[in-house]
């Protein structure tokens, strides 16, 4: 079985490091036109000369919604939408500000929503049978202490995807939520000792590439009967009984 992306055209949220830019990286290699969204693309955007980087700061509902129609105007189709943006929020009920309170419901609840929306709209428009994959993280089933922006959001992503994968399938659109353990990203080697003491069966952090991998099949016209659920892919983590190391419950990782 050789995974092909040939002839379709997917975007990708939080492009420009991490899961985001490896996902980009590898469906630019089988064969697709990616758009690859991001914040700081200057550093990306030379490097990947085959893929399409465009700078948009998803928090902002101005520029996410003139991305929207800049996207139904200049590009016009869509077969692959993954929601990957996000990013770590330390803070418990007890010191929770508004404001970041309210930047995690723009950034993994908001702006998935309104680019699902506008997904479903041009694969509909369009008669494509597409996938909209949302990336979640094991912490909506297994919360760390003092996280409870991010594990309320992603809790919310995934019962977005349930929701979008009933008013979805009649077209044939398909609404997949991946939801990752502990996968480095803060570079391309992972710590010997971080490695060691990861708190999977796996015995080690998860690599952005391997849920690259993952989503290349779920993008792939092999996956032809998977909706509204979960994937997870941790390496065993929620199973485990191992203590997370200090880096992950600090929030270093």
């Amino acid at each position: 079985m050789e995974i092909s992306l040939k002839g379709k055209t997917c975007l990708i949220t939080g492009g420009t490091h991490g899961i985001g830019l490896a996902t980009a990286k590898l469906f630019a290699e089988l064969g697709a036109k990616v758009i690859a969204l991001g914040r700081n693309i200057e550093s990306v955007e030379k490097e990947n000369n085959s893929i399409q980087f465009v700078k948009v700061d998803l928090i902002s509902r101005e520029q996410l919604l003139s991305f929207i129609e800049w996207y139904k105007k200049e590009i016009g189709i869509i077969d692959c939408l993954i929601n990957n943006a996000s990013t770590n929020s330390r803070y418990s009920i007890l010191n929770v500000t508004l404001e970041e309170w309210d930047k995690m419901i723009s950034l993994v609840l908001t702006a998935p929503m309104l680019l699902s929306k506008m997904a479903a709209e041009l694969m509909i428009k369009n008669g494509i049978k597409g996938k909209i994959i949302n990336i979640a993280a094991i912490q909506a089933h297994y919360p760390l202490p003092e996280s409870l922006p991010y594990v309320t959001v992603k809790g919310g992503l995934i019962a977005m995807t349930k929701s979008l994968a009933v008013d979805l399938g009649k077209y044939g659109i398909q609404v997949i939520a991946v939801v990752p353990g502990p996968i480095y990203t803060k570079g391309e080697k992972v710590p010997e000792k971080l490695d060691k003491n990861a708190a999977t069966l796996l015995g080690r952090m998860g690599r952005p590439q391997e849920v690259a991998n993952l989503l290349a099949f779920l993008a792939s016209d092999y996956n032809t009967f998977i909706t509204g659920t979960e994937i997870i892919i941790d390496g065993g983590r929620i199973i485990s009984r191992k203590p997370d190391p200090e880096e992950i419950t600090s929030g270093v990782v």
